[in-house]
């Protein structure tokens, strides 16, 4: 029987152990420092995670391990680049909660454009009941250009929703051709243009170095003035203090963050709680009990299809994918 080790806290909320039973020895090992990792792991030949660390250092302890599950959509928490030299295939799923932050997204482009957080702050706060309260116009939401930044699953999930309530979409994304975005009804542009001219931003890509902080002054100074921004993807895309600076001058006229650089109370979080523009919620856009079945279901397929051999339909993680 395989060894299997499954890393988390919570063992109640994982049932791997009844999944594999019938082919593999599961054990579930709570969070630890490295020292003690490696030696709960040392001979496991999977490894089941979610966003535990795995360092080159914790690999190089581990002789026995053949492959490493990643529960999600990133796979940033591993060492790629030791685990492929060590012979350690990594997989992860980037079909993963693809559904739920995309509804999740054009929920809170829908509620910008409808200025759903401006009027339910003005019941509230001043218990006033009137339209044209909000110093903004209101605009159909079919008359809105939509910006995505970014392509990939999420982003083309958010494309095909908000083009069945009729808006104009265009992308930009130099990792996708512009034959697939004409494809699929959505205009490519590139990255200034789409700044300049879309009424809506929203975010849908990797965060790495060379995508850490593409949001700060100068790029929501190019934004169209009144434009709304939304990000349900990385909270380190974006400098909230340049974000809050250009709503705050009335340049951005509202913005939607599922995703914070830091999500633990600051001058800065509070700042945007208490401003009717801003629309925030606790990263929960990637959740919902579907998601949480599904990248289960998914986890064990893969762990099937791995220990059959059939390894070209295993969602491999590249050394590029990682960069």
């Amino acid at each position: 029987m395989y060894h299997i080790s499954v890393l988390t806290g919570r063992q109640d909320e994982d049932d791997f152990g009844e999944r594999l039973r019938d082919v593999a020895r599961v054990e579930y090992c709570p969070p630890g420092d490295e020292d003690e990792l490696a030696d709960r792991l040392h001979d496991a030949e999977i490894i089941i995670c979610h966003a535990e660390p795995i360092t080159a250092s914790l690999l190089e302890e581990l002789d026995d391990l053949k492959l490493i599950v990643v529960l999600s959509t990133r796979s940033d928490n591993v060492d790629i680049k030791a685990a492929h030299e060590k012979g350690v295939m990594v997989i992860n799923n980037t079909s993963y909660c693809v559904d739920d932050i995309a509804d999740h997204a054009c929920a809170m482009i829908l509620a910008l454009i409808r200025q759903l957080p401006e009027y339910q702050s003005d019941i509230r706060t001043n218990s006033r009941w009137e339209f044209g309260s909000i110093p903004w116009p209101l605009h159909r939401v079919s008359k809105n250009l939509i910006g995505l930044v970014g392509f990939g699953h999420v982003g083309r999930a958010v494309a095909s929703r908000l083009q069945a309530f009729g808006c104009k979409i265009q992308a930009y994304d130099p990792f996708v051709s512009e034959k697939f975005m004409m494809e699929s009804s959505v205009r490519p542009v590139d990255f200034d243009k789409l700044l300049q001219t879309s009424d809506v931003v929203s975010l849908h890509m990797p965060l790495n170095e060379s995508t850490r902080y593409i949001f700060q002054d100068e790029q929501f100074e190019a934004m169209k003035k009144g434009a709304m921004f939304v990000n349900c993807c990385r909270g380190g895309l974006v400098d909230e203090a340049a974000l809050y600076h250009a709503v705050d001058d009335g340049h951005i006229r509202s913005a939607a963050l599922d995703a914070l650089s830091t999500e633990h109370p600051s001058p800065m979080l509070l700042k945007m709680i208490a401003r009717p523009e801003f629309l925030l919620t606790p990263s929960v856009s990637f959740h919902s009990v579907e998601a949480v079945r599904d990248i289960r279901d998914d986890a064990e397929r893969y762990i099937r299809l791995f220990l059959a051999g059939h390894y070209d339909e295993l969602p491999v993680v590249t050394l590029r994918d990682n960069e």
